[in-house]
C-alpha cells in the first residue's frame, strides 16, 4: 500500500520542526555569524574596486566579489542568516512555553501534600511532634515563613493542614524575555542593513557642504543631504608642545547645521561625540590638509613668467595650452633638495607624463623639453575635517533589545522559582513534614530551608 500523502507533509513538516527548534543549529547560526563578522573585520568593506584588485589580485577578487564579501552585511545570505536565527529562537521559544507556563500557573491541590507528591520533591524533612499539634504551631509556622515568602495558601482536609508558600514565579520568564531581545535585536540589525548606510565627507575649515559620499565596490556615490552642513572652525591639540615631535591628543570639528540659510544647530563635534541631526550621525573620524601649488610657467626663450594655481587632486587647463595639470602630491622634503610636488601632465592624445617640480631647483623641468617650463612657486594650506555619517534606523531597536537582554539575564541568573509546602498534623504523635524545590540556585534555597526547619523544630 502507498503511504498518504498527507502522512509524507506532516512527516516532512515535523523533521522541518525539529530542525528549527534543535540547539545545536542555534549554536552553529552563532557560530557561523562570529566568524562571518571577524571576515568582515579583516575584509574591509565598501572599499573602491581599484584597492581590491590591488590588494587581493584579479582573481580572489573575482571569487570575493562572487560571495559579496565586500558588502556582506548589506547581502541576501547575511540576512538570511539572521532571518533564519530568529525562527530558530522563535521555534525553541514555542516547544518550551507550555511547560514552562504550567509551572507558572501551577494551583496547589486542595487535599495538601500528600505522600505521594513527597517522591517528586528533592527536599523533604520531618519533624515529630511530641502529643498534639499545639492550635499556636500553625501561627509560628506561618510567621516563619513570611520571612522568606510572601504569597501563602492554606489547605486544610480532616488529618491535616498544608500551607503552601512560592516566589520568584516570573524568574522562570527570564530565559523568554532573553529570547525575545534576541529577537528584537536581529530585527534591528535586519533593518540597520537594509535601510541604513554609512559615507563620508572632507570638508575644509569654512565651507559648506550639502552632500556626502558612500563607498560602493563601483566606486563612490554622492548622496544628498536634507540640509546643509558647515565646518565653522577645526582645532588639534596636542600633548606635548615643547617636544620636537609633537602627538595628538584630541581633534574637534565646530560644526553648524544650515537649513534654507538658517542656522538651527551648531556643536563641538570630537572622537566618539558625535552630532545627531533628523536620524544621521556626524562622527569625527579624521583630518587633513588640502594643498593648493602655485606654478610658474615661461613660454620658450621668453622671459616672461606667470603664474597660476593648481589645488591638489584636481585637473587644471595649463594657460594657453590644450593640456591640464594635476598635482599628485606634495613632500616637504625630496631626497634632502627641499620642497618639491609631483605632477602629472595630461595632453590629447599622449599618455599621462607624471615629473616632479623641486623649488630649489627651478631649471630642473628644462630638462622636459617641451615647450613650456614650470617651475615650483609655492603653497598655501587649508585644514580639512573627515567626518564619517551613518544612519541605522534600527540602532534604537537594537538598544531596546539590548536593555531587554539585561533584564532577561537578571531574571535569570539572580532569582529563582522557589516553593514550599508545610503540613502540620491533627492527631497526635504524628510529624510536621516540610518540602521544597527550586528550578535553580539550590545552594541557597538549601540555607533558606534549613533555616525554615530549624524554626519550626524550636517552636513546634
Amino acid at each position: 500500500m502507498k503511504e498518504p500523502a498527507n502522512s509524507k507533509e506532516s512527516g516532512f513538516f515535523t523533521i522541518l520542526y525539529d530542525l528549527f527548534r534543535s540547539l545545536k543549529l542555534t549554536i552553529f547560526l552563532l557560530i557561523l555569524l562570529a566568524i562571518l563578522s571577524i571576515i568582515g573585520t579583516l575584509i574591509e568593506q565598501n572599499a573602491s574596486h581599484t584597492e581590491y584588485v590591488q590588494r587581493y589580485g584579479p582573481g580572489l577578487y573575482e571569487v570575493l566579489n562572487f560571495f559579496n564579501l565586500f558588502d556582506m552585511y548589506h547581502s541576501w545570505w547575511f540576512s538570511a542568516i539572521l532571518l533564519l536565527l530568529a525562527i530558530n529562537v522563535v521555534t525553541c521559544s514555542i516547544q518550551r512555553l507550555p511547560g514552562v507556563w504550567k509551572q507558572i500557573s501551577y494551583q496547589p491541590s486542595t487535599s495538601g501534600l500528600e505522600d505521594s507528591m513527597l517522591k517528586a520533591l528533592p527536599y523533604i524533612e520531618r519533624i515529630r511532634v511530641q502529643g498534639q499539634a499545639k492550635a499556636s504551631t500553625e501561627e509560628n509556622i506561618r510567621s516563619g515563613l513570611k520571612k522568606w515568602f510572601r504569597n501563602q495558601r492554606r489547605m486544610e482536609t480532616e488529618s491535616a493542614i498544608t500551607l503552601y508558600s512560592e516566589k520568584g514565579t516570573f524568574s522562570r520568564l527570564g530565559v523568554y524575555i532573553t529570547h525575545l531581545s534576541l529577537l528584537i535585536i536581529l530585527i534591528g540589525g535586519l533593518i540597520g542593513s537594509q535601510f541604513g548606510f554609512k559615507g563620508f565627507v572632507n570638508i575644509l575649515e569654512g565651507e559648506t557642504v550639502d552632500h556626502i559620499y558612500e563607498r560602493r565596490k563601483n566606486g563612490e556615490i554622492s548622496r544628498p543631504l536634507r540640509f546643509s552642513v558647515r565646518c565653522d572652525e577645526f582645532n588639534i591639540t596636542y600633548y606635548d608642545l615643547e617636544r620636537p615631535e609633537k602627538h595628538v591628543k584630541e581633534y574637534t570639528s565646530i560644526l553648524t547645521i544650515l537649513e534654507d540659510g538658517k542656522e538651527v544647530l551648531k556643536k563641538d563635534v570630537r572622537v566618539n561625540h558625535p552630532l545627531h541631526y533628523k536620524g544621521l550621525a556626524f562622527y569625527q573620524s579624521n583630518y587633513g590638509k588640502v594643498h593648493d601649488i602655485t606654478l610658474g610657467i615661461q613660454w620658450g626663450n621668453k622671459k616672461e613668467k606667470t603664474t597660476f594655481q593648481v589645488p591638489e587632486g584636481v585637473n587644471i587647463p595649463v594657460p594657453n595650452s590644450n593640456g591640464f595639470i594635476r598635482v599628485l602630491q606634495y613632500a616637504p622634503q625630496v631626497h634632502n633638495f627641499g620642497e618639491g610636488v609631483q605632477l602629472v601632465l595630461i595632453k590629447p592624445n599622449q599618455d599621462p607624463r607624471p615629473f616632479w617640480l623641486l623649488k630649489n631647483f627651478p631649471k630642473l623641468d628644462e630638462r622636459r623639453g617641451d615647450e613650456f617650463t614650470l617651475t615650483f612657486e609655492g603653497i598655501s594650506s587649508k585644514e580639512y575635517t573627515g567626518l564619517q555619517v551613518t544612519k541605522d534606523p534600527g540602532v534604537w531597536v537594537v538598544w531596546t533589545g539590548c536593555g531587554l537582554m539585561i533584564l532577561g539575564l537578571i531574571i535569570s541568573f539572580f532569582f529563582s522559582h522557589q516553593r514550599i509546602w508545610v503540613r502540620i498534623p491533627k492527631g497526635q504523635g504524628e510529624e510536621i513534614v516540610l518540602a521544597g524545590s527550586t528550578n535553580k540556585n539550590r545552594l541557597g534555597f538549601e540555607k533558606t530551608f534549613d533555616q525554615l526547619v530549624e524554626g519550626v523544630r524550636k517552636k513546634s
